[in-house]
């Protein structure tokens, strides 16, 4: 079981994918926004980050910079329908773990699985 701290805007898809992690055994956290998921990840240590990149007032690169200074090994995944390959290049050199394209699909689950087990490796 892992802490996974879900920052995401559109309550209908935070919902779905705490539900859907939740059901994987893992404690999941919300936050609807980038201030938010600070504070969350000031107050409580967690394995993973999910991240929306598309939120009012700080964007997902602007909130991933911002937690990196509080709990810098911990790998954040992004979240995004609008996926270029600009952004994507931007946040995996910034040390991003993943980068997942909206709608979720049906491998959600072993993705973040995965990244979980890959970042338990390293540290």
């Amino acid at each position: 079981m892992a802490t996974i701290l879900v920052v995401e805007d559109h309550e209908l898809t935070r919902k779905t994918i705490h539900r859907r992690l939740s059901k994987a055994g893992h404690l999941v956290l919300e936050s609807s926004n980038g201030m938010e998921g600070i504070e969350q990840l000031e107050k409580y240590p967690v394995d993973l980050i999910l991240m929306d990149f598309m939120m009012k007032n700080m964007n997902g690169m602007q909130t991933f910079e911002r937690m990196k200074e509080i709990q810098p090994n911990v790998p954040c995944a992004m979240l995004s329908a609008y996926a270029h390959a600009g952004l994507i290049k931007q946040f995996m050199i910034e040390g991003g773990a993943d980068f997942m394209v909206k709608p979720i699909g049906e491998d959600f689950e072993q993705r973040v699985e995965h990244i979980i087990d890959r970042f338990k490796k390293i540290s």
